[in-house]
């Protein structure tokens, strides 16, 4: 990790010669942020040891200084303009200054590429400058009401994000129900105009890489059940590869009840699932038994495309330059994260709930390097189709084109 431009400028400031200095302790505090532990830098700057930056803890803790660093200054600036009879918002002038990339160790032992944002106040310094009642776009978070919401969507209902990039950064997980509105406010915070909203450059690239041939041949290797069944690895799946081992995720699905017609309520749902979970520990789970209950083709739909976004938003966070690839690369590598799954489909090897998974590295490695030969003949998986095996390495072969 490269020494940051706002800490280097920092440092070569001429306060920080003096180590009483307020320049100084902010320099200080930040070196041991971004530098925890010991660390090897080379000539350029750039760390060598350890193989990442920071664990996720201080990744999050170095986050959230720079933030409390942007909020002390707001206030200075708040309580400077108050004392002068000037009024300001100052959100208006606040300004992405740096991204640091940051290699993170997560909890499951993978390395993780992210980024630390650094936000800067540019405040003008004329009052002919400073709209007293400027309206501002902003985007509101909508979560639906009901007991299958789950607590991390709920918490958000309603709440305010003044930059688009804060929403399009929020992943999308299955089942979300939730929605986005772009709403003009004026300094008072009441709503001028609002409208649905959806990101549509990162929208657009996206959809380039989800077409509607790729999702007939998922639909195709994956196979197409309304009914509870095991799939290959003895996980409780429905519709289109859609994991309902949590009771969460089988919660969430509208239900229906083939013999009589009723949607099950959610006690039956609980019910239900406890049972087929019993029966699959019990080695005696048979599909036939559920064949019964039902999930609307409409929502397997849904679902399946809900899961297909996460899987290409899971890969953006995976591979820093994943959009810029070529497109049947890309397309290669969704089949094999919508297949295995983002635990399952690392870089490395690492160990989840005391399951050890081997990772990929010679294919990340392929990857990094644009080497789609290898990538081709690394893309093989022990437990799928031999068909299914050729299409993705196939897939990989195009890149070269």
């Amino acid at each position: 990790m490269k020494t940051p431009q706002f800490l280097r400028a920092l440092m070569s400031s001429s306060e920080y010669m003096d180590k009483n200095s307020k320049v100084y302790a902010m320099a200080e505090k930040y070196l041991n942020l971004l530098y925890p532990g010991v660390a090897q830098l080379d000539v350029t700057g750039r760390m060598t040891e350890p193989e990442y930056d920071m664990t996720l803890e201080q990744f999050r803790k170095a986050q959230k200084a720079l933030e409390s660093a942007l909020e002390e200054a707001k206030q200075e600036a708040e309580a400077e303009y108050e004392e002068a009879g000037r009024q300001i918002d100052v959100e208006d002038y606040v300004e992405l200054a740096e991204t640091i990339d940051v290699r993170v160790l997560m909890p499951d032992s993978t390395i993780e590429n992210k980024q630390l944002e650094v936000y800067t106040l540019d405040l003008p310094e004329d009052d002919d400058d400073m709209p007293n009642d400027k309206p501002r776009r902003v985007w509101r978070w909508h979560s639906e009401e009901g007991d299958n919401t789950c607590e991390e969507c709920a918490s958000r209902d309603g709440e305010i994000y003044y930059r688009e990039d804060e929403i399009t950064d929020i992943p999308v997980h299955p089942n979300c129900r939730c929605s986005i509105t772009e709403d003009v406010i004026d300094s008072n915070s009441r709503t001028l105009s609002s409208k649905s909203y959806t990101p549509k450059k990162k929208e657009v690239e996206m959809n380039k890489v989800l077409t509607p041939e790729l999702k007939d041949a998922l639909k195709q290797h994956e196979g197409i059940k309304e009914h509870p069944y095991l799939d290959s690895k003895g996980i409780l799946t429905i519709g289109i590869g859609n994991n309902v081992n949590k009771l969460e995720n089988f919660m969430a699905l509208n239900l229906v009840d083939a013999k009589d017609g009723h949607t099950l309520s959610s006690t039956e749902k609980e019910v239900l699932h406890s049972q087929m979970m019993a029966d699959i520990k019990a080695g005696t789970f048979s599909e036939k038994n559920y064949s019964q209950y039902h999930v609307p083709t409409a929502e397997i739909e849904s679902k399946f495309d809900q899961q297909l976004q996460q899987s290409y938003h899971e890969l953006e966070r995976k591979i820093p330059d994943f959009q810029t690839l070529p497109i049947p690369a890309q397309q290669a590598l969704l089949d094999m994260q919508f297949n295995m799954g983002n635990t399952a489909f690392q870089a490395t090897p690492h160990t989840v709930n005391g399951h050890r998974y081997s990772g990929w590295p010679k294919l990340f490695n392929a990857i990094n390097n644009k080497d789609w030969q290898s990538a081709a003949t690394q893309s093989h998986r022990r437990d799928v189709q031999s068909s299914r095996n050729t299409w993705t390495r196939d897939l990989f072969l195009r890149a070269l084109i």
